[in-house]
Protein backbone atom coordinates (compact mmCIF):
# COMPACT_ATOMS: atom_id res chain seq x y z
CA UNK A 1 0.00 0.00 0.00
CA UNK A 2 2.81 2.44 0.88
CA UNK A 3 4.56 1.75 -2.44
CA UNK A 4 1.27 2.33 -4.26
CA UNK A 5 0.84 5.74 -2.58
CA UNK A 6 4.44 6.69 -3.35
CA UNK A 7 4.01 5.85 -7.04
CA UNK A 8 0.73 7.77 -7.18
CA UNK A 9 2.27 10.90 -5.63
CA UNK A 10 5.27 10.71 -7.98
CA UNK A 11 2.96 10.43 -10.99
CA UNK A 12 1.00 13.53 -9.98
CA UNK A 13 4.01 15.59 -8.87
CA UNK A 14 4.81 18.51 -11.17
CA UNK A 15 7.95 20.50 -11.03
CA UNK A 16 9.68 22.52 -8.39
CA UNK A 17 11.90 25.56 -8.89
CA UNK A 18 14.34 26.57 -6.19
CA UNK A 19 16.39 29.73 -6.72
CA UNK A 20 19.16 30.64 -4.27
CA UNK A 21 20.40 34.21 -4.46
CA UNK A 22 19.96 34.31 -8.26
CA UNK A 23 23.14 32.19 -8.50
CA UNK A 24 21.82 28.62 -8.27
CA UNK A 25 18.58 27.29 -9.77
CA UNK A 26 17.39 23.75 -9.07
CA UNK A 27 14.57 22.38 -11.20
CA UNK A 28 12.74 19.08 -10.70
CA UNK A 29 10.23 17.56 -13.10
CA UNK A 30 12.75 17.93 -15.95
CA UNK A 31 12.02 15.93 -19.09
CA UNK A 32 14.85 17.24 -21.27
CA UNK A 33 17.42 20.04 -21.51
CA UNK A 34 16.87 21.38 -25.03
CA UNK A 35 19.49 24.11 -25.20
CA UNK A 36 22.27 25.56 -23.10
CA UNK A 37 24.57 28.51 -23.65
CA UNK A 38 26.04 31.22 -21.45
CA UNK A 39 22.98 33.47 -21.76
CA UNK A 40 20.07 30.99 -21.96
CA UNK A 41 19.01 27.52 -20.90
CA UNK A 42 15.84 25.93 -22.30
CA UNK A 43 14.35 23.07 -20.28
CA UNK A 44 11.32 20.92 -21.11
CA UNK A 45 9.59 20.30 -17.77
CA UNK A 46 6.52 18.45 -16.60
CA UNK A 47 4.63 21.77 -16.56
CA UNK A 48 5.90 23.24 -19.84
CA UNK A 49 8.89 24.84 -21.52
CA UNK A 50 11.05 26.83 -19.07
CA UNK A 51 13.48 29.43 -20.43
CA UNK A 52 16.19 30.70 -18.09
CA UNK A 53 17.98 33.88 -19.16
CA UNK A 54 21.11 35.20 -17.49
CA UNK A 55 24.89 35.47 -17.65
CA UNK A 56 27.61 32.82 -17.35
CA UNK A 57 24.98 30.07 -17.15
CA UNK A 58 26.14 26.47 -16.95
CA UNK A 59 24.84 23.12 -15.79
CA UNK A 60 26.23 21.93 -12.50
CA UNK A 61 24.13 18.81 -12.18
CA UNK A 62 22.07 16.94 -14.70
CA UNK A 63 20.38 13.96 -13.11
CA UNK A 64 18.07 12.40 -15.73
CA UNK A 65 17.21 9.42 -13.52
CA UNK A 66 15.85 11.88 -10.92
CA UNK A 67 14.38 14.33 -13.49
CA UNK A 68 16.46 17.09 -11.92
CA UNK A 69 18.91 19.74 -13.09
CA UNK A 70 20.90 22.53 -11.42
CA UNK A 71 21.88 25.68 -13.29
CA UNK A 72 24.61 27.98 -11.98
CA UNK A 73 25.30 31.56 -13.05
CA UNK A 74 23.58 34.95 -12.80
CA UNK A 75 19.87 34.20 -13.30
CA UNK A 76 18.04 37.26 -14.63
CA UNK A 77 14.75 35.85 -15.88
CA UNK A 78 12.63 32.70 -15.65
CA UNK A 79 9.86 32.40 -18.23
CA UNK A 80 7.46 29.73 -19.40
CA UNK A 81 6.76 29.42 -23.12
CA UNK A 82 4.01 27.57 -24.93
CA UNK A 83 5.18 24.14 -26.11
CA UNK A 84 4.34 25.13 -29.68
CA UNK A 85 6.72 28.07 -29.54
CA UNK A 86 9.85 25.89 -29.40
CA UNK A 87 10.85 26.93 -32.94
CA UNK A 88 10.37 30.60 -32.05
CA UNK A 89 12.69 30.22 -29.09
CA UNK A 90 15.34 28.57 -31.26
CA UNK A 91 15.06 31.39 -33.82
CA UNK A 92 15.51 34.02 -31.10
CA UNK A 93 18.49 32.22 -29.58
CA UNK A 94 20.27 31.42 -32.86
CA UNK A 95 19.20 34.43 -34.93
Amino acid sequence: MAQELKNKSEATAGERLELEGRRSLRVTGVKEVLHIEETAVVIQTADGLLVVHGEALRLRQLLPQENRVEVLGQVKELRYEQDGSRNTIRRRLFG
